[in-house]
């Protein structure tokens, strides 16, 4: 609004200065009009050729000709002043007409100075009066923006810092103004009922870990006990083998999306300073056998005394992801690469000779292999914990190598 009034002030002072000079030029040229019978009244009663009227604003310059034009002219021109050794800006009339027979051009110059002064002053007048107006305009309105709009950006504030994991109440500032009173009212309304939801969708998370993990772990041991009975058929044999295996797999579907869902809703607020070289130790050592099978060379490159501020768990289910995945895809006797630095985490290992896509990479279910072991969520796992913790991951297929970038430049902290 502020920038509007500006432009139609700059707009309206052009156009109130032109139409201003416009209308000194028409009083000059009426007044130089009545000097013109004047000037040739006073040449015929002293039948002189110049006139020299007593106002040393004003100039009359007469000059024989031998033709009359009756055709007036009015224009502006400049004149040296010898006297102040400058221009002067005058507004001139020439006009022709015959005295005792005698044709003479005569022109009359008239200063324009005073009315430029004039002028001056009242243009500057009106920007002093429009800029103090401006600024008074201002202060009123940032003052009275802290008293309206006070509610306003409280409850904004408070929409940003709102945690529904928090035990507080969404509380917010009362206003006077009906339309904030109508803004929150709603806005409480819709907090309360996301929180309804929240608690209903976590009472289910927490629910579901249990109430459908206990009878899948009944089923397992069930079928065990069949497995190992040996009285049956080696088609029964299969076919129980085959929905102990199904069972198997839907456990730990049910436990990775149980903890998925738990990551989304911010079910892990506990936090502490935790060291990726004590986690990467302690999964080495468990999966000394597998890397022994597969004869893995592991080249560790690990920066000591890294650590990052997050919840345990989650920052080993971050790393054991990425290790167990460099791990399952590598190919017999193969690199493994790990790397801790100050900033970043970096697992690399050999594999398929071409790039994966990463745009899939990171979807659920999607699987770089058939290997019956991979349930296709790790990537997502590592995704959901880097998305809340602010961390940056990205793949890169780069000599040979696959991969897996963590970049955590502003979680690091020294121990």
């Amino acid at each position: 609004m502020l920038s509007i009034s500006l432009f139609i002030y700059l707009f309206g002072i052009i156009a109130f200065y032109y139409s201003l000079r416009v209308q000194v030029d028409s009083n000059v040229n009426k007044e130089m009009d009545k000097r013109k019978a004047s000037i040739v009244r006073q040449m015929e009663e002293a039948h002189s050729s110049v006139a020299q009227p007593p106002n040393r604003n004003e100039m009359v310059l007469v000059t024989p000709v031998e033709r009359k034009s009756s055709a007036d002219r009015y224009a502006d021109t400049l004149i040296f002043n010898k006297e102040e050794q400058r221009y002067q800006l005058y507004r001139q009339l020439g006009f022709h007409d015959k005295v005792n027979n005698q044709n003479y051009f005569i022109q009359i110059f008239k200063s324009l100075e005073e009315t430029d002064r004039l002028i001056v002053r009242i243009i500057t007048t009106m920007t002093v009066l429009i800029v103090l107006l401006i600024i008074a305009l201002l202060v009123v309105n940032r003052y009275s923006s802290r008293l309206v709009w006070g509610a306003f950006y409280d409850t904004v504030d408070k929409i940003n810092r709102y945690d529904l994991n928090a035990h507080e109440d969404f509380a917010l500032q009362e206003s006077d103004v009906k339309e904030f009173k109508d803004l929150n009212r709603g806005l409480k309304a819709m907090t309360a009922r996301i929180k309804n939801d929240y608690l209903n969708l976590k009472e289910y998370t927490e629910n579901a870990s249990h109430e459908i993990q206990t009878p899948l772990a009944i089923i397992n041991s069930k079928l065990e006990l069949l497995l190992q009975s040996g009285e049956m058929s080696e088609k029964q044999y299969r076919a129980l083998a085959d929905a102990y295996e199904a069972s198997i797999r839907l456990s730990k579907y049910n436990s990775t999306l149980i903890l998925l869902a738990k990551i989304e809703n911010k079910q892990f607020p506990e936090s502490k300073k935790v060291s990726p070289e004590a986690i990467l130790d302690n999964l080495l050592e468990n999966l000394d056998d597998l890397i022994r099978t597969k004869k893995i060379e592991v080249i560790r490159k690990i920066t000591p005394d890294v650590s990052l501020q997050m919840n345990p768990y989650l920052a080993e289910m971050l790393i054991v992801n990425l290790v167990k995945n460099a791990v399952r895809h590598n190919v017999k006797g193969g690199k493994l690469v790990l790397k801790v630095d100050s900033g970043f985490l970096q697992i690399s290992n050999t594999g398929p000779e071409t790039a994966l896509d990463e745009n899939l990479l990171f979807k659920r279910y999607f699987k770089s292999s058939s290997s019956p072991e991979s349930l296709g969520l790790g990537l997502a796992i590592v995704q959901k914990i880097c998305a809340l913790y602010g961390f940056d991951v990205r793949y890169q297929f780069q000599e040979g190598l696959h991969c897996m970038t963590v970049r955590f430049d502003n979680k690091v902290e020294r121990v």
